[in-house]
């Protein structure tokens, strides 16, 4: 649809059926000028990727954590954030073929499905127009729209290690470790589609095992400033 119609429709939507352009270059929409984050981040030597969010009350992103550090800038509306630090990503139960994106959904926490919450700390707050916030890499969030809103992302620095998450998939155990095995058959070897699931769908645990083995990069497929 036109950009003018989807904020008219934004701004009148119910929180109960969202709508949301999300995951979008900066460079689409804005010249290069307006969102020059060198000054923080120091610029290279690691690629950077700046994102755009425009969306109405009731967008989400579900519990996830990323490969690199990130600055969220709120730009207009207030936002709601929950962050998880790495050292507790067991905690959060991340799916057995992808250790980047929770199970579980924190509106509606299943304390009996996923007893190891208890154990996670978390950090919550909301931000507004003018906020900056700084994720660490690998830091998990979880970031509701409370209005209609828009916000900028930008990614930087080194990326996550491979001993980052062979530690974690260590700790996880054998449903993991199967789950692992299987994609690096099926997605590494057998070369078969991934799904896309989510904004930005990272590539399982195995196909990411694969390219470790294969091409010596754990994060190949894994970083959005190369997609």
């Amino acid at each position: 649809m036109p950009f003018a119609e989807f904020v008219d429709t934004m701004l009148t939507t119910s929180p109960d059926s969202p709508c949301y352009l999300a995951y979008t270059r900066a460079a689409e929409l804005f010249p290069a000028t307006d969102y020059d984050f060198e000054p923080l981040t120091g610029g290279p030597p690691h690629g950077t990727d700046t994102r755009v969010w425009i969306g109405s009350a009731g967008t989400r992103s579900m519990l996830h954590s990323d490969l690199k550090d990130n600055f969220f800038c709120q730009i207009w509306g207030e936002k709601h954030v929950v962050l998880v630090p790495w050292k507790h990503a067991r905690d959060v139960y991340p799916f057995p073929g992808n250790l980047v994106n929770s199970q579980v959904d924190l509106a509606y926490p299943d304390l009996g499905r996923f007893p190891r919450l208890r154990r996670a700390v978390f950090y919550a707050g909301t931000v507004q127009p003018g906020d900056v916030l700084f994720l660490p890499r690998g830091c998990w969030h979880d970031i509701r729209s409370r209005t209609p809103s828009v916000s900028v992302n930008h990614w930087f620095g080194p990326p996550m290690t491979a001993a980052d998450y062979a530690s974690l998939l260590l700790r996880s155990g054998p449903r993991y470790w199967a789950a692992t095995a299987r994609d690096f058959v099926a997605h590494g070897l057998l070369r078969r589609r991934e799904q896309t699931t989510f904004f930005f769908s990272p590539p399982s645990t195995g196909k990411r095992l694969f390219d470790l083995l294969r091409w010596g990069d754990f994060s190949r497929d894994n970083d959005p400033a190369t997609d």
